[in-house]
């Protein structure tokens, strides 16, 4: 046996020893059946009745924990390796699937519109509803986990999936296409979120990095496999309908694998037939007797707990700012778009007004504010905004890069494009086996943080049209190493920094600041693109209008028409050159503020073998009575 193999052994063995509930059974917790002999906890089980509404003590107090936690902390009571190991293959296989679809449905959408409905100026419109839903979709599906509970909302998301699926895959027209992929879009963030919050529900803090990144491993070789995929599909029939299948397959490959996790969820989460007969009975002596009243109490439950208000100033607020910083590059007019002005001034009132209202006034905030006092929490977001922003600036237009002035082949410039999935897979595994070994993330960030500055800087002087096919493919593998340890270890941080009610709520906000800064980032780089481009071909081109309008309109239609060594070529390779050094500096300046956040701005927490710190749920439990104490708690009885 090899030393490597050695280590992996070593390192390999405390992962796979306790889990969450296995912790829990050792402090002493005794569980009959997943069900804790707490009458308490017993009493709670009315949440399984009356759809997850919290009920009022004579006090007028609310239950601290939803549906969902409880739902998951009764798993935890049946936790054995049986169980352990059908969920985690099962979510392995089940995101290898949904990754070949995400890396497949962009191929198939360019044959859709351009084949089937003859609208390819639509391509970027619909990505960009795609990407807008994304971010926006996951406080609202973490709300519903907890609410009515991880199984009914997995199972919500697996329909949202296929129903978008099979009204793109038979869409007649672009308008069904969109809406079937606006969908398809919410479905699959949902299932890609309450996987992230499962694992976190399951798993001990010690091991929570190496369970968030186990599922995406083989996921990794779909950055190469899904064109021969996308190719031999498309080689067998017309267009129009094999790209039809490409999507119609995975609405019967994706609920097949899903099935196993839903059972196995439902199955250990299902309290004992006494214990529901005796939470049936609960709840029925405190319900109110009337038909009707029954049907008030739980409208109001149901609007209050779900924060309608804060819902719609959220999706209202942070959908015009990010649909404005996407769809703006594709403009003409750009940032001085009176348009685009207009709906960021909106936008921004409404987030602010979301901020007042989830901060001082909701009752049961979407996002748990409280938590933004605790110095990590505030340090995980930012490197949440820093981290994306700079990978997105310096790799928007690298392809491009890579095909013209590097004169790449097309196969080059795609392995090259890819390799950072590729060595962030092995270095996330990596950080994750350290982690657990170690019981500790912040040094794993900050490394990823000093490689991926590294990897910026070197970029200044290993991304130039001269530089050969191995400079370029270097740097990039250093880059995608170094995201290997930066976003997987500090979700598990901030988790880590919450307590277990607030797992799903803490973890989908970190994920809209991700994917919002993703849209910051391509904004920022796809600016000074469309700036530094034009501006250098006008110099270079000697104001020729028609070659500066056709270099920089369609670049590799260009560069195919002009061998390198040529005036036309050499010019639009000097322009692209210089955009890029500019784009590479900012986002090495951007990868600076990420190390400093991770410097000083988090701490370097210890990780138990329990789901969360006990004294991060007492201090958030402190403050969160508190507020209540602040907050007028409308009644719903």
């Amino acid at each position: 046996m090899s030393a490597p193999q050695q280590m992996t052994d070593s390192l390999v063995a405390p992962v796979l020893g306790k889990t969450a509930g296995s912790a829990v059974q050792e402090e002493g917790v005794k569980r009959t059946d997943g069900i804790a002999e707490d009458p308490e906890i017993k009493d709670r089980l009315s949440l399984e009745e009356d759809g997850g509404s919290s009920a009022q003590s004579e006090a007028g107090t609310i239950e601290e924990k939803s549906k969902g936690v409880l739902e998951m902390e009764f798993l935890t009571g049946r936790l054995s390796r049986t169980v352990l190991a059908i969920l985690y293959a099962t979510f392995m296989l089940l995101s290898y699937s949904l990754s070949l679809n995400q890396y497949t449905s962009s191929a198939y959408l360019t044959f859709a519109v351009s084949e089937s409905f003859e609208a390819h100026s639509l391509q970027s419109t619909i990505s960009t509803v795609g990407s807008v839903f994304q971010a926006m979709a996951q406080p609202p599906i973490a709300k519903l986990a907890d609410y009515f509970g991880r199984v009914k909302t997995y199972v919500g998301c697996v329909i949202f999936y296929c129903i978008g699926l099979i009204i793109v895959a038979s869409s007649q027209n672009i308008v069904a296409y969109a809406v079937g992929n606006t969908i398809y879009i919410v479905g699959i963030t949902g299932l890609f979120l309450l996987q992230n919050v499962i694992i976190g529900d399951i798993s001990s803090l010690k091991n929570r990095y190496w369970w968030s990144q186990f599922p995406s491993i083989p996921g990794a070789i779909n950055a190469f496999v899904s064109a021969n995929v996308v190719a031999s599909l498309m080689a067998h029939g017309s267009a129009d309908k094999q790209w039809r299948w490409g999507f119609a397959m995975f609405i019967i490959l994706t609920p097949a694998l899903a099935l196993p996790i839903i059972t196995t969820l439902w199955v250990n989460t299902r309290p004992t037939r006494m214990a529901r007969a005796d939470a049936k009975a609960a709840k029925a002596s405190r319900a109110p007797q009337s038909r009707a009243a029954r049907f008030s109490h739980q409208a109001k439950s149901f609007f209050w707990q779900l924060d309608f208000i804060g819902l719609i100033l959220f999706v209202i607020g942070f959908g015009l700012f990010f649909v404005t910083i996407t769809l703006a590059n594709s403009k003409t007019a750009k940032w001085s778009d009176a348009h685009s002005i207009a709906q960021l001034i909106v936008g921004a009132v409404f987030i602010a007004a979301f901020v007042c209202y989830e901060r001082f006034y909701a009752p049961h905030p979407l996002l748990p504010f409280v938590l933004l006092k605790r110095k990590t929490v505030i340090g995980c977001v930012l490197i949440a905004l820093f981290h994306p922003v700079a990978g997105r600036i310096v790799s928007g237009y690298l392809y491009t890069f890579l095909l013209v002035a590097a004169d790449q082949s097309v196969l080059s410039a795609t392995r090259i494009t890819s390799f950072p999935t590729v060595a962030g897979t092995v270095t996330a595994m990596i950080g994750a086996l350290l982690s657990s070994r170690f019981r500790m993330l912040k040094p794993i960030i900050i490394l990823g943080f000093v490689m991926e500055l590294l990897s910026m800087g070197l970029m200044i002087r290993y991304r130039r049209s001269t530089n050969s096919q191995g400079e370029l493919a270097v740097v990039q593998l250093l880059r995608g190493g170094a995201n290997g340890f930066i976003p997987y270890p500090t979700q598990a941080l901030i988790q880590a920094a919450a307590p277990h009610e607030h797992l799903a709520a803490i973890t989908a906000g970190w994920l809209v600041v991700y994917y919002l800064a993703g849209g910051i980032g391509s904004a920022i780089g796809g600016a000074m693109w469309t700036n530094i481009v034009p501006n250098k071909l006008q110099n270079y081109l000697n104001g020729d209008d028609a070659l500066i309008t056709a270099a920089y309109g369609n670049p590799i239609g260009y560069a195919t028409k002009y061998a390198v060594g040529t005036f036309e070529r050499d010019a639009l390779v000097r322009a692209q050159d210089e955009a890029q050094r500019t784009i590479v500096i900012v986002g090495t300046c951007v990868s600076v503020l990420s190390l400093l956040t991770s410097l000083f701005l988090i701490d370097n927490l210890r990780l138990p073998d329990t789901q969360s710190i006990e004294e991060t749920e007492k201090i958030v439990e402190d403050a969160e009575k508190e507020r209540r104490g602040k907050v007028a708690v409308p009644e719903v009885n």
